[in-house]
Parts: C-alpha cells; sequence; structure tokens
C-alpha cells in the first residue's frame, strides 16, 4: 500500500513531525526496558542515535525531509545484529506506535516498512 500510494500519507496519519517525535520518544522509552536489545540504546550517544535514527525513521514514513546519516544496512552488519535483537526492535516499534495511538493499519504499514531495513 505505503510503496504504490506514497509514504506522505502514513506520515501525516502519525501526525506529521509531532507525532512522529512523540513516537520516537515513546520508542526510546520502550526500549531502554527491553532486556533483548536496550544495550544497543543506551550510553553517552543514545542521544546521537535517537535524532539520527528519528530521521532515519521519518523519511521511511514519508517525512518531506532528508536523511543524512549513515547506510542502515552498513551499520547493521558492523553491529552485527541478528533477525531475532531486529524482530525485538520491531516488536518495540509497534509497541510504541500502538502507545502514541496509531490505529493497526498504520502499526502495520510501518512495521512492512522497517522491515525493508533488515539486513541480508
Amino acid at each position: 500500500k505505503c510503496e504504490s500510494q506514497g509514504t506522505d500519507g502514513l506520515y501525516e496519519s502519525l501526525g506529521g513531525q509531532q507525532g512522529l517525535q512523540t513516537f520516537i520518544d515513546k520508542l526510546y522509552e520502550t526500549l531502554a526496558v527491553d532486556e533483548r536489545i536496550k544495550h544497543y540504546f543506551s550510553g553517552s550517544k543514545v542521544d546521537a542515535i535517537k535524532k539520527s535514527q528519528g530521521d532515519y525513521l521519518a523519511v521511511m514514513f514519508g517525512a518531506p525531509i532528508q536523511y543524512d546519516g549513515r547506510p542502515l544496512d552498513r551499520i547493521h552488519t558492523v553491529m552485527s545484529i541478528s533477525d531475532f535483537e531486529f524482530d525485538a526492535f520491531l516488536a518495540c516499534c509497534a509497541t510504541a506506535l500502538r502507545a502514541v495511538g496509531a490505529d493497526a493499519t498504520n502499526v502495520d504499514e510501518c512495521v512492512v516498512l522497517l522491515e525493508t531495513a533488515r539486513r541480508d
């Protein structure tokens, strides 16, 4: 659906920039307590990671901005992210989206888009 109709509608459905920021904040609260992957989202660089990842997700979900960070597949390769860990991240995203009021269709669309970032 997003590929054929564009993702700008998804971005707006999520509440635009403010809605996306609310989601990112909730996502990082969720990640901070997830025993499976919280170690990736803590430490002195967490604010920079949150900003960069927020920009990446904003673009993925249809924001009219440009992502200037490193390619995600390269980051995941260096970090040796496993399928288990990626699945845990997707679950945290779905939980955070539901927590900020995203409907089931938007949650599903976001998760499908996020799945495209899984490394081979």
